[in-house]
């Protein structure tokens, strides 16, 4: 459950603003906010609505993927521990 809820806190992170040039995920970053670290200038210009689009940066797109497939395994884990728990219950009364 820690694993789903760190990469769902997490996704966020993953998102860039950038200027797209017609082509599939093709264009580049916006650039950096002067005066600010990496991290703050691409969440500054996130908020900001700087850049013509938002896109999952291509440097981090298997990140990406592995997020959603943990994300859906931790699901499907906790369903079936609740279906045993219902069972238990159920055996009990």
């Amino acid at each position: 459950m820690q694993a789903s809820r760190a990469g769902y806190r997490g996704r966020a992170g993953l998102y860039e603003a950038y200027h797209p040039d017609g082509t599939l995920q093709g264009g580049e970053p916006v650039e950096p906010v002067r005066g600010l670290g990496p991290e703050m200038s691409r969440r500054a210009s996130l908020l900001l609505g700087h850049g013509n689009g938002i896109r999952i940066s291509p440097a981090r797109t298997e990140e990406a993927r592995q997020m959603h497939t943990d994300y859906f395994a931790v699901w499907d884990r906790s369903r079936a521990y609740a279906a045993a728990v219902m069972a238990l219950l159920y055996a009990r009364s």
